[in-house]
């Protein structure tokens, strides 16, 4: 078989796969589009060939995009996955990204292959659902007091945010990365939902804090943080009547424990800490020190990373700071 033939049937290939193929040149501009990614992207190839792999994300993405490119360029025949979701169109993809190298081992440009996985991620999500109703049916009224711990909680959280503009929207970034995180490993199931609540509500200890420590913008005295640092269990407190089984409060608790075992309140360390709560320790202090606080501006996110990875294996399980660092190299966080 001939060179030109093997092309066209190669051609022929990547036009009819189910999975939709884009591909671009060095410079990330688009020069192939097959009629699958058309229809998953609900986008003419017409209006996408000639323009740049930007043109294929919203603006408040580039930046992600941009640190996608640039893990590509630099590492060989590189592959990596992320999960990506098109408010748009209301779907969910999984954009697996490949590196192009030729032969001689320059960068040629690179491929991505997207997969709609809408219907499986709404499948997966009300079986995580099931199976989370299942393991909170119990013997006595306390059944009905999930949902309303949440709604209940949701509201107070809000309340607090409300009244500390600094930590506006900080337990949402938290959950959405805690969330990120679980899912990158283990898919989405009932632990992954059981994780999103204690990051949504792992601050509503503060609620009892005062203002003058909580809005004061110097550095807190050794007294002022020790009252701070009652937050955690002073949260596990409001949930725990509400909370069949504790796993929610549990996690919130000890969200401030550290591998090394020298957080609080327990002291625990390495597993003993609970898997949400490590995950949680992560991204509740990269959102901390990538916002503006009342004593200083936000840090610059290159700053943040570098510090939760100075924090591996003492603050941080190790194990999810590697997945932190992958996430965010390749755009997904």
């Amino acid at each position: 078989m001939d060179l030109e033939k093997l092309r066209e049937l190669f051609q022929l290939l990547l036009e009819h796969l189910p999975l939709g193929v884009i591909v671009t040149d060095t410079e990330g501009d688009i020069v192939f589009v097959n009629q699958s990614a058309e229809k998953i992207r609900n986008a003419k190839r017409q209006n996408l060939i000639g323009h740049n792999i930007h043109a294929c994300h919203p603006p408040s993405s580039l930046e992600k995009v941009d640190r996608a490119i640039d893990s590509l360029k630099s590492s060989p025949n590189y592959v990596y996955h992320r999960m990506v979701e098109d408010h748009i169109n209301n779907k969910f993809y999984t954009n697996t990204y490949v590196s192009l190298y030729n032969q001689d081992n320059l960068f040629d440009g690179m491929a991505v292959i997207t997969e709609d996985v809408t219907e499986k991620r709404e499948s997966d999500s009300k079986r995580a659902l099931f199976a989370q109703m299942q393991e909170e049916t119990i013997r006595n009224i306390q059944t009905q007091y999930h949902s309303l711990l949440i709604t209940a909680m949701e509201s107070v959280s809000s309340l607090l945010e409300a009244k500390d503009i600094y930590t506006k929207d900080h337990s949402k970034r938290v959950a959405e990365i805690s969330t990120k995180l679980y899912e990158y490993k283990y898919s989405m199931d009932s632990e992954m939902l059981d994780i999103k609540a204690a990051a949504f509500l792992h601050d509503i200890g503060k609620i009892c804090i005062p203002d003058s420590i909580l809005k004061k913008n110097t550095v807190l005295s050794e007294e002022e943080y020790s009252v701070v640092k009652n937050h955690s269990a002073i949260a596990a407190d409001i949930l725990e009547p509400f909370d069949q089984g504790h796993k929610i409060s549990t996690i919130v608790k000890h969200h401030h424990e550290r591998y090394d075992g020298k957080g609080y309140p327990d002291g625990l360390s390495g597993d003993a800490i609970p898997l949400g709560s490590r995950i949680i320790a992560i991204a509740d202090s990269f959102d901390a020190m990538n916002s503006d606080r009342p004593y200083r501006n936000a840090i610059p996110y290159e700053k943040c990373i570098s510090e939760i990875i100075s924090q591996s294996g003492k603050q941080f399980d190790p194990e999810w700071v590697l997945i932190f660092c992958e996430m965010s190299r390749t755009g997904s966080l």
